[in-house]
């Protein structure tokens, strides 16, 4: 097994542990699969935080080994398509019900880029890097995921040089959102997803619903996609319980500045 899952409170750890480089075996994406699909159906999970275990590498890519394997292996049913499990593991992150902040401990390459790009929120710690070294092993991948992250032009030196990129770089370049020493990683990522799951439950959802639906959409579309998740949101009671606590905290505070200035 390659996944570990803890809870603390509205917030579940999913730690990916293979030793020694979290390198993705095929049984690893089925894990992946079932572990961020369950969510869906976990109401009492508010935020999920996906690192690596150790602090050299947060995933090493595909398990070379096992790749080996399956190539080996006579046909199955998959033959015809024999990364669509590879697909459907990053799809489950992306579209996991709840936001998903990465906490990339050590060197991320290739799978480990894409599982990056698919989350919603990357904390890195500063020894940590990226880097698609496919092409030194003769396959390819991960281009179009280092794209979303840091633009074309970065992601195709990456793609054909497989060189290593330290995560200041991939800051300044928008592809995280912050680094951090890394003794501070899962400090600072439990206390991000702890400020999301103090959150209305319903509208952590729906919010991520709609970023997932809308950040590929043109603008217009995009905004209009927002407003409809909106108008759902609106129809459950939690949303008007918000609206009035929201209106009451702000009509006290007025009256201590007039109390204050009187």
């Amino acid at each position: 097994m390659g996944l570990s899952v803890t809870e603390h409170g509205r917030v579940a750890e999913v730690l990916l542990e293979r030793p020694p480089a979290n390198a993705l075996a095929r049984a690893t994406y089925r894990e992946i699969r079932q572990v961020f699909d369950s969510f869906r159906d976990r109401e009492g999970i508010s935020a999920v935080i996906l690192t690596g275990a150790g602090s050299r590498v947060f995933c090493g890519g595909r398990d070379i080994h096992d790749l080996k394997a399956e190539r080996s292996e006579p046909p199955t049913a998959d033959v015809g398509d024999p990364y669509r499990l590879t697909r459907e593991a990053f799809w489950a992150v992306r579209h996991c019900a709840v936001p998903v902040i990465c906490a990339v401990n050590g060197a991320a390459v290739g799978a480990g880029v894409a599982l990056a790009a698919v989350s919603d929120i990357v904390l890195a710690a500063d020894t940590a890097t990226f880097a698609l070294t496919e092409i030194d092993v003769g396959v390819l991948g991960a281009a179009s995921f280092a794209q979303w992250m840091v633009g074309p032009g970065k992601a195709r030196r990456m793609f054909y040089t497989g060189e290593r990129v330290p995560a200041a770089e991939m800051h300044r370049l928008g592809g995280i959102d912050s680094v951090v020493p890394g003794t501070e990683l899962m400090k600072e990522a439990r206390a991000l997803a702890a400020t999301i799951a103090q959150k209305s439950p319903i509208a952590v959802r729906v919010a991520k619903a709609s970023v997932v639906r809308a950040d590929t959409l043109p603008l217009e579309a995009a905004y209009q996609t927002e407003q409809d998740y909106t108008r759902h949101l609106s129809s459950y009671p939690a949303s008007a319980e918000a609206i009035a606590r929201f209106g009451s905290s702000k009509a006290a505070a007025g009256q201590t500045r007039a109390e204050d200035s009187a």
